[in-house]
Formats: structure tokens, C-alpha cells, sequence
């Protein structure tokens, strides 16, 4: 698979990254994020070539849990 650049989803205060070369698309960020503003991302492939997570960040809170359960860690989340 081709090295891809990390896809950054943006608000005016806050942004959300997402690594695909790291996701193996466990889709444990999505089961856990208390807003439900994570889904799959048709258009970009992870590391096996499954669909990867893209984010609704202007719905995001920041409470960075799906940062913190990747076990991959291929999620940024900054304010």
C-alpha cells in the first residue's frame, strides 16, 4: 500500500487527525465516542485496506477518548 498523508478534519477552535497508515480499522474510536460524531470513511483506506474513521468536528467535544483508546495511535485531537 502507497504511504498516505494524514487526513485533518477542522473547526475554528479545534481539529481532528487521522493517521491512515496506522488505522487497522478496529472501530474502537467510534463505539466509545459519547457524541457519536465518528463514522467510516468511504474514500480513505487504512493499513489492511479497510475503510478508515472521519470525524464531524464541529460535533466533536474534545474529550479525546477515542485519542486515547487507538491502540494504534492514529488520532490526534487538538484544540
Amino acid at each position: 500500500m502507497q504511504k498516505q498523508t494524514p487526513k485533518t478534519f477542522e473547526d475554528k477552535a479545534k481539529s481532528w487527525t487521522q493517521f491512515p497508515d496506522q488505522c487497522k480499522s478496529c472501530g474502537l474510536c467510534i463505539a466509545i465516542c459519547p457524541q457519536k460524531v465518528l463514522s467510516w470513511d468511504e474514500e480513505v483506506l487504512g493499513h489492511f485496506g479497510q475503510h478508515t474513521v472521519k470525524c464531524d468536528v464541529k460535533n466533536c467535544i474534545q474529550c479525546k477518548k477515542c485519542e486515547n483508546i487507538c491502540p494504534d495511535m492514529a488520532i490526534r485531537v487538538k484544540d
